[in-house]
Formats: structure tokens, sequence, C-alpha cells
């Protein structure tokens, strides 16, 4: 009887021992290249800003994608501001002769540095309401109303969406007070951009 094995089983050999050289080369690239890019770029971890811890604020990120390319629109100046009030209704209002809109306006713009571009079709939209609270409602359920004077909703969009939005309470009805919750609005924004 001849030793050795049969040509059907050298070859079946040889791709079983091709088979296991192939799965470790791609392992070996797998573990060095891919899953070590994911190691490099961690997401960021978002930390609170000593402005957050001043007051109460809520943050809401809607498309953080889209807020990551936002802050270059931003920078370039191709936003527009849109912004308003909401008086009190069950004691008398008072916001309106204590600040201006053209003052928040101006507020924001100074916040973010860059002016708004004119006549642009293109940009992010930043809504803000000023929200005088209303410490006589009836049947409120926060106590924290009435240690607060207001609040700012800070809104961004793009194209009618919302991508982010802040909301702050400021606790004195100044102008510097409703200055330092708009700056505080815009550094929040800045710090949830993930470059």
């Amino acid at each position: 009887m001849r030793r050795g094995a049969r040509d059907s089983q050298v070859i079946n050999n040889f791709f079983s021992f091709a088979t296991i050289i192939i799965i470790a080369v791609v392992l070996t690239l797998y573990t060095k290249y891919i899953v070590q890019d994911k190691e490099k770029n961690p997401k960021k971890q978002i930390v609170k800003l000593e402005c957050e811890k001043e007051a109460y604020t809520y943050i809401k990120v809607f498309n953080q994608k889209v807020l990551n390319k936002s802050i270059k629109a931003l920078d370039k100046g191709y936003y527009k501001l849109d912004g308003g009030f909401i008086e009190s209704e069950y004691m008398k209002s008072n916001i309106k002769n204590i600040v201006t809109l053209d003052e928040v306006d101006k507020f924001y713009i100074d916040s973010i540095g860059t002016l708004p571009k004119q006549n642009i079709e293109n940009f992010l939209k930043i809504q803000y309401e000023v929200i005088e609270n209303d410490k006589k409602k009836p049947n409120k359920k926060d106590a924290d109303i009435k240690l607060n004077s207001g609040s700012i909703k800070t809104s961004f969009r793009i194209n009618s969406k919302e991508i982010f939005r802040v909301y702050t309470d400021f606790a004195f009805m100044y102008k510097n007070a409703i200055k330092q919750r708009v700056e505080c609005s815009i550094k929040v924004f800045k710090n949830h951009v993930q470059k």
C-alpha cells in the first residue's frame, strides 16, 4: 500500500490553511485600522459650563450632525435673528420697560461676534423668546416660578427644522441679567458642537 494522502485531501488541507490565513489577515487589519480609529475619535464629552450652573438651563439636541455643521454658518454671519416677548397675563407686564427687541438682538450679535449678513437665502435661524414669569398665575405647579423673573428660550433652526434648543432662567428683571443669559445660550450652543 502506498503511503501518503490523497490528492483531494491535500487540496482540502491547502484551502483550509489559506482560509485561516485570510481570516487572520482580515482580523489583524480590522483591529489595527478600523477599531483603533473609533478609539482615536471618541464622542466628545460635553462638560457643563459655569453659566449653566448659575441658573436653571435646559438643553435639547435634535440633530447633532446638522448642529456640527451649523457653526460654520454662525461664524460666517449666515444667520438671522427672530425674537419676541411673552408677557405675563395675570400681573402687570414690565418686560418691555426693561429691554427692547433691538437690544436683545444686539446681545445675540455681540455674543456671536459676527454681524448677520443681509439678503441671504440659506441661513441659520435663531428664534428666541424672552418670557416674563407670571407670579400671580393661578394653579402654579412650579415653586421656582416665584424665584425667577423670567426665562429665555433660544431655538436654532435650519430650513424650519429645530436642531438645538436652550432654555435658561434669569433671576432678576434687569437688562444685564438678560444679556448674561443670552451670552450663556450662545456659549452652550458652541459647546455642544462636536468637531
